[in-house]
């Protein structure tokens, strides 16, 4: 496959592919070099020369089961920056209670008065 130069999305990994966390070295490094043409193939602004770039051609577009490192990696790249992952955080409230008062002290703070022995 033929590089058109450093691929960069600094929209959806504005610190790079590397330090994204998504992706391995080796994918950060087939994103970097060889996106721009991926990118290009993918959308059909780029013709295929070659039979490496017909064969990705037909990997994304699912006619063949994706088996290269490029269809796998522009795969996983098109999957992460498509589909928007919810996350949900766990937090809890502390509210006092309607009268005011905490529920572990006590009406009565100084006696033993109500106590029979």
């Amino acid at each position: 496959m033929r590089s058109e130069g450093k691929f960069y999305d600094d929209k959806n990994f504005p610190r790079g592919f590397n330090r994204s966390g998504v992706f391995t070295i080796s994918e950060a490094t087939l994103l970097e070099n060889y996106g721009r043409t991926m990118a290009g193939l993918a959308s059909g602004a780029m013709a295929p020369i070659s039979d490496s770039e017909s064969q990705f051609l037909a990997e994304i577009r699912g006619e063949t089961e994706a088996n290269s490192n490029f269809a796998k990696c522009w795969l996983k790249y098109v999957y992460k920056t498509t589909n928007k992952v919810k996350s949900y955080t766990l937090c809890a409230s502390q509210r006092k209670s309607a009268n005011g008062y905490d529920d572990d002290t006590d009406s009565d703070a100084g006696g033993d008065d109500d106590l029979d022995y």
